[in-house]
């Protein structure tokens, strides 16, 4: 996959603010928060970003993930539900939809 990604805001060399990674179709998009050269924020990973096909979302807390994490489908349905408390795994449900 080849990368792009967009000019980070650096404030006295440390990252601030949004950072996109995304390859030259924008098949895979993802955006981060930082703070202080630190995840920190919500975190979305994209199957397509121009068409709004979310594959991954979450939050990251003094980069680590917090809270709910959720994956989808191309489709657009939950795969997948993770907890995290400072970056521990604490529940994962996984969906299985078969289509019929």
């Amino acid at each position: 996959m080849q990368e792009k990604s967009s000019q980070p805001n650096f404030t006295s060399q440390t990252l601030n603010g949004v950072y996109e990674i995304y390859d030259s179709k924008v098949n895979l998009y993802i955006e981060a928060r930082f703070e202080k050269g630190v995840m920190h924020g919500h975190y979305k990973e994209y199957f397509d970003k121009e068409k709004k096909k979310l594959h991954l979302e979450g939050r990251y807390e003094d980069g680590m993930k917090q809270g709910v994490w959720t994956t989808y489908d191309r489709k657009g349905k939950v795969e997948g539900v993770a907890i995290f408390n400072k970056g521990e795994l604490l529940e994962r449900t996984l969906y299985d939809f078969e289509e019929k």
